[in-house]
This record gives structure tokens, sequence and C-alpha cells, in this order.
């Protein structure tokens, strides 16, 4: 058993998740900002790398560094996500634990002292951020832009959901557009700046030793100084059912492997109420090896060199990802709905039930084996208003019956199938 999670809201639209721990030689610190995923959201979006790197008491790449050294190494790690329609900026802090320090620092609260100030005091003049630290970031978001396509299977993925999702937010790419960074100006990206701290909501995650109530009213503190007005509210469009008929989409690149992607609709209205038997029938459609999708597909078939399903539970989407010949992309597209259909006929065995609840059970017992793991399943509750506990949801996990399991399989709906076709002239990534 892991150590329970606590919760504390400082301020309103402010969360602290906290996971006391002497496990580990390291701690965790992060602080996630949820903003609207409406729109060109270039600006947000390169907001964490920006200010992962300087502040104003060091506002260059040495005195930062070197902050950073005197805290025992400490590093700042940025990222940005969408969850459902929610745009999830991230900036998160790896350090020694407080107990190793040589003279006594409360390092994972000094820390904090340190992202507070990435955060909310960052290196600014005159309303606007430095031109040369933004035109580095500009620059190197760009060249991220373009490497997209470099991995084939990721770009197939992102394919698959923009067009599946093309009436929705959730189409919009979280990295923002090639267009929109290069428009974006010093000022521009400090207005970008003023509108998070003001409209977003925040999730602090702590894991090791430490104050945690010292660092839950450091952010306090700190937000109080922010004129908050008109705090997002977590939103996601859930689409029950595919509308008419399968959209399907062909592109070509050169690879010599073809990369098959299926998306469907999971058949529900509230995917977090009906999270656990959709999660455990997707793991026997495309999770383990014990699946349908790699037993038949991959395995006795042949048809390809993976096959795999995955649950996207903030949107309610059950996406099947395949590597394959091109030859072979009609017949993979039928067994992949014919082992759907297995499922959905009501072909599921004790064994079946069994090889799933443990897989998946055992998957949740992990989260607590690393202080990374710790923070990362704080993280993924970020747009949920109510906290998971992993130990619950693995006892969710285990009482899925197989009559759950029939009934979720027979809800869903294939919506898009996105070939992005080998022409056999490249390599693949």
């Amino acid at each position: 058993m892991q150590e329970p999670y606590e919760i504390f809201t400082p301020a309103e639209g402010v969360r602290v998740v906290a996971c006391r721990t002497e496990r580990f030689k390291t701690g965790q610190l992060s602080v996630q900002l949820v903003l609207p995923l409406v729109g060109d959201v270039s600006a947000f979006s390169l907001l964490p790398y920006l200010l992962s790197r300087t502040c104003r008491d060091y506002p260059d790449d040495v005195s930062f560094n070197r902050r950073l050294a005197n805290l025992y190494g400490a590093e700042v790690h940025p990222s940005v996500a969408k969850h459902g329609e929610n745009l999830v900026l991230r900036l998160s802090m790896t350090m020694i634990d407080s107990r190793f320090a040589l003279h006594g620092e409360d390092i994972i609260f000094d820390c904090a002292k340190l992202l507070c100030k990435v955060l909310f005091e960052p290196n600014t003049k005159d309303g606007k951020f430095d031109e040369m630290q933004l035109a580095r970031e500009k620059r190197i978001r760009l060249e991220r832009l373009d490497s997209l396509k470099n991995d084939k299977r990721g770009y197939a993925m992102h394919r698959c959901l923009e067009e599946m999702c093309s009436e929705e937010n959730y189409r919009i790419d979280a990295l923002g557009t090639k267009e929109g960074v290069a428009a974006l100006t010093a000022e521009s990206v400090y207005a970008a700046w003023q509108t998070m701290l003001q409209t977003a909501r925040f999730q602090v995650n702590v894991v090791g030793t430490g104050s945690v109530e010292k660092i839950a009213d450091l952010f306090g503190q700190y937000i109080a100084q922010v004129p908050r007005k008109q705090i997002m509210n977590f939103h996601t469009d859930i689409v029950e059912r595919a509308q008419g008929d399968v959209k399907r989409v062909v592109e070509e690149e050169p690879v010599r492997q073809g990369k098959l992607v299926l998306g469907f609709r999971a058949g529900t209205r509230d995917p977090q109420a009906d999270y656990a038997a959709i999660r455990v029938m997707t793991d026997l459609f495309g999770g383990g090896p014990y699946s349908r999708c790699f037993m038949n597909v991959r395995e006795k078939q042949s048809l390809c060199y993976y096959c795999s399903a995955r649950y996207l539970s903030q949107k309610g989407l059950i996406m099947v990802q395949s590597g394959i010949e091109n030859e072979n992309a009609e017949r993979v597209i039928a067994e992949v709905q014919k082992q759907l259909q297995d499922l959905a006929d009501g072909n599921v065995t004790q064994k079946d039930m069994d090889n799933s609840h443990r897989a998946l059970v055992d998957g949740l017992h992990s989260v607590g084996d690393t202080p990374e793991d710790l923070d990362g399943w704080a993280y993924l509750q970020t747009c949920e208003l109510e906290f998971s506990d992993p130990e619950k949801l693995a006892d969710a996990l285990a009482a899925v019956t197989a009559d759950q399991v029939i009934a979720a399989a027979k809800n869903v709906t294939l919506d898009t199938v996105f070939f992005l076709r080998g022409n056999g002239e490249g390599e693949d990534e």
C-alpha cells in the first residue's frame, strides 16, 4: 500500500495534492495550470518553456542554472498537453529529498520558492518578455512543430484525432500552430502570461518530505497577489456515438511501413462514471498480449507489426493503432472490427477477465514505485473535480464483470479510419 494523497485548497481555483513519503531519495514538485483549449493556443503553450529558464532574480541561464546547482542539482521540466478541451501547462521539478541536505535545508520548500519566482516573477521589463529569450523559444518550438511528422506513428494518431474531432476543440494542437508561434511578440506573450495567472485553475503536486502546509501557504500567498477573475471551469465535449458513415482519410509518406489508426466512439455520455468497464473492455480488445487484437490480428494472422488499443477517457474515445503493409489495410480494418464484435457477442471467458484484472490492477499498484509515478498520477487528475485514489480505482477495475465488458463493447462505434500509406522509399522512425 502506498501513502495516501492529501488535498489542500489554499485559494479558490487552487488545489494542492501531496503525498508524504520517506521511501525515496528524491522528491517531486509540479504545478499544473489549466486553461480552455480554444483558438490559437500558441502563446499559452510556449509559456512553460519560456518561464522554465529564468526569472526576475535569475535573469539569464548562468545565474538560473547556478541557483539550481545550489539546490543540489535540482531540475526544472516544462511540458504542455491537452486533457479533453482543456489545455494543461506544466512546470515540474526534481530534487533530492530534504533528509539528505547537508545543512538541514528544506530542499523541496526552497524549490517551491524558486518555482513561484519562475511562475509569478518572470524575467520581464516594461510589460514584455526578453526579446532574445523569446526568439530562442520560438525557434525551438517551430523546429519541434516541423519535426512532428518525423514520428510517423505519433503523426498518424494526431491526424486521426484531428479528423475525427474536426468539429470539436479537441482537434487543436496543444503546441499551437507554426503561424501562431511565428506571430508571437514579447508583448503578446506577456499578455498571455497575465491571462494565465488571472484565469487558470492551479494544481500543485508535492511528493516527498518537507512541510506541505508551508508550500500550500506559499502558493496561496503568491496567488492572492494576482487579480483573479473568471476562473476557468473544466470542460469536455463528448460525442457518444459515430455520426453517419465512417470517415476515411489516406495520406502517403516515404516510409516502408504503413500506419493505420482506427478511431472509435466509446458510446458513453460520462466517460469517468463508465471508466472501469470501458477500460477493461479496451484492455481485452487491444491491451496486453492476451488481447483480441494482439492474439488474432498480429499473432495468428500476421496482418500487422503491432496492433494495440488505447482508451482516451477524457474524450470517450478508443484508438487502435497498427503498423501494416499497404496491401493489408482493408483486411486489418475488417479484422479489428471483427475482434470488437467478438467481445460484443459475449465471447469473454473467466481467463480473459482474470488476465485483464491482473494486468490493470498490477499497473495501478505500481503507481507508488517512484516519485515520478506518484506525481504522474496526481497530474492525471488535474482536470477532475474529484481526486481519484489509485487503490480505489484498482478495486473498481477488479470488480468489472464479463457482462459489463460485453455491454461496453456493444456501445462502441467506428468513427474514423486514418491510413498513412507508405510508398516504400524511406525508413520508418
